[in-house]
């Protein structure tokens, strides 16, 4: 009896953590549905969930992973990184995961997974919901850092004003702060950081919370290029 007990309270724990994570908020959708509504073709999007585990945490994951996948170990001066590359071939996602060991043991162990795509057409939002799920609930806690970034195809834009206005509208952004840099001359980007209350997740910038970053980028030839990313954009552009 004690274990048919145990056995039911489990899958009522695991039931109520895939629950909390299917509510909370995902913020990609909205993006896509942003972008598509301002007449804006999507190029490329990700997705990075990161979080510290325990160095056996990550040493039993990296085994499940090597059964059916190729593991390629890297090593830099401060880390070991463990990584696998999983192509989803019937919806064309990748999904790479990236164990990186700190050779100081004073520093924990962090797993970053990355889900990425070059299209939003067709299932992709779909099968992007179900692996997404999948890897919160099999890899990460709620503790989870997540950063969510799209980007537009470069095109000819008449009003470039009309398109971050749209931006900020549709997710109500509040505490707006916009930059210029114009210091490089191959190119001109624009910077505009807020907060909008439709997410849970936010950071703190001069003391404001922030949680929209959008990127205005003038690559030349009249072909302006945009990036929406939360909390904030964490690769280079």
């Amino acid at each position: 009896m004690r274990r048919v007990y145990l056995a039911c309270l489990l899958i009522l724990i695991i039931a109520n953590n895939v629950m909390a994570m299917e509510t909370e908020s995902i913020e990609l959708p909205l993006l896509a549905d942003i972008m598509i509504d301002s007449k804006l073709e999507i190029d490329s999007w990700e997705v990075i969930i990161k979080e510290h585990q325990g160095h056996k945490q990550l040493k039993k994951l990296i085994e499940e992973l090597s059964i059916s996948h190729t593991v390629v170990k890297k090593e830099n001066e401060n880390s070991i990184i463990y990584s696998v590359k999983d192509t989803h071939k019937k919806s064309n996602l990748i999904v790479s995961y990236n164990a990186v060991i700190p050779k100081d043991r004073q520093y924990k162990p962090e797993l970053v997974v990355t889900i990425k795509g070059d299209s939003w057409e067709g299932d992709i939002q779909s099968s992007f919901l179900n692996i997404y799920f999948d890897v919160r609930s099999e890899y990460f806690t709620k503790e989870a850092k997540i950063f969510s970034c799209m980007s537009s195809r470069p095109s000819a834009i008449i009003n470039d004003d009309y398109i971050v206005e749209s931006f900020t509208e549709k997710l109500k952004i509040r505490y707006l702060t916009t930059e210029k840099d114009n210091l490089k001359s191959t190119r001109n980007i624009e910077n505009t950081y807020g907060y909008t209350a439709l997410w849970s997740r936010n950071i703190t910038i001069q003391d404001k919370p922030v949680n929209v970053q959008i990127v205005m980028k003038d690559i030349g030839n009249g072909d302006v290029q945009y990036m929406i990313g939360t909390p904030i954009l964490i690769n280079e552009y």
